[in-house]
């Protein structure tokens, strides 16, 4: 099972603030396209963290049960 977290306006595009999906192995970076497309996130900019470390290459990534992914908007401020 790998848990997946939606944080601030990508929460809201969700509609949910957490879910959890059962997979095998899974690439991250497909694991974002399938979820981009099924919260229709293409329009929103965002970071991916795994396991709480920001993922600079999703295409390296491979996910395994028990895993954390976490969707965070751009932080903006001052």
């Amino acid at each position: 099972m790998i848990k997946v977290h939606y944080f601030g306006i990508i929460a809201e595009a969700a509609a949910c603030e957490q879910e959890s999906i059962s997979l095998g192995e899974i690439g991250l970076q497909s694991l974002i396209s399938d979820l981009k497309e099924k919260h229709q996130l293409d329009s929103y900019e965002f970071q991916i963290a795994v396991n709480r470390k920001i993922i600079q290459d999703p295409s390296t990534i491979q996910l395994e049960n028990g895993d954390e992914v976490a969707f965070l908007p751009a932080f903006s401020g001052g």
